[in-house]
């Protein structure tokens, strides 16, 4: 029986930016995928209704930036 192939994991850092636009609540996760990671941090600022601003970061590299509507 064949073996599963491992799914590569990544290291993201989430930041939510409050209405000052200072980081604030900084969250280490490990996921699959850019993707992923931006989906999380979709969910993760509609249930943050204090932060304004999420940012997800692969290392130094800024990979997207979600601003709530309204």
């Amino acid at each position: 029986m064949p073996q599963p192939t491992p799914t590569a994991v990544r290291s993201y850092r989430l930041y939510f930016r409050d209405a000052s636009n200072l980081l604030a609540n900084p969250h280490d996760v490990d996921l699959a995928s850019v993707e992923d990671a931006r989906q999380l941090a979709v969910l993760m600022l509609d249930k943050e209704i204090t932060f304004p601003c999420a940012e997800v970061w692969d290392r130094a590299r800024l990979v997207c930036t979600m601003r709530r509507d309204g």
